[in-house]
């Protein structure tokens, strides 16, 4: 069997500033296609996201003052961050930044955790129409926070084989 060619799909939610929860929604309806005679799934082998204000530069954060940012991308639709253990997660981060400088600038120390499709070793099997990107930034940051995300893809047929994968992952 040929290997497909990988293609890429792009998302970005701006995830602001006040500790409030954004989300935006991905249409994928067009690479799993379950409906027809011979159904597709699409398998996310890389997730590559960047944390970055309006202008794509690293966001500023108050004097002296350190806060929170989390992001994640789910087969659901959410209303808040949920953990990595929900089961419509496919990729999570969240971090805790601090800005130790007496001016507003980027921060300079960071603690991050992310779960990233290619963590997995097989990437990640979707067979939804729509993915979620969401997230949030703490109310310490000078402006908002924005989540860029970037997904390597290949669709493929459905199997009985990958149809099991899917049902046993979702449990």
């Amino acid at each position: 069997m040929a290997k497909m060619s990988s293609f890429f799909i792009r998302a970005q939610v701006n995830a602001g500033d006040s500790g409030a929860f954004g989300q935006t929604e991905i249409d994928i309806g067009s690479y799993t296609d379950l409906g027809s005679s011979s159904p597709e799934l699409l398998r996310i082998h890389n997730v590559q996201i960047f944390m970055t204000d309006s202008a794509g530069q690293i966001p500023n954060m108050g004097a002296d003052t350190g806060g929170t940012a989390a992001w994640q991308l789910t087969t659901q639709s959410q209303t808040g961050v949920v953990l990595p253990t929900d089961r419509s997660v496919v990729s999570f981060g969240i971090g805790s930044f601090r800005n130790p400088d007496s001016s507003a600038l980027p921060p300079s120390q960071a603690l991050e955790t992310q779960l990233l499709a290619q963590d997995f070793a097989n990437g990640y099997l979707v067979a939804v129409p729509t993915l979620y990107l969401a997230g949030l930034g703490s109310s310490t940051w000078g402006e908002d926070v924005y989540f860029s995300i970037i997904l390597e893809c290949t669709t493929e047929k459905a199997t009985k084989a990958n149809a099991v994968a899917l049902a046993v992952s979702q449990m």
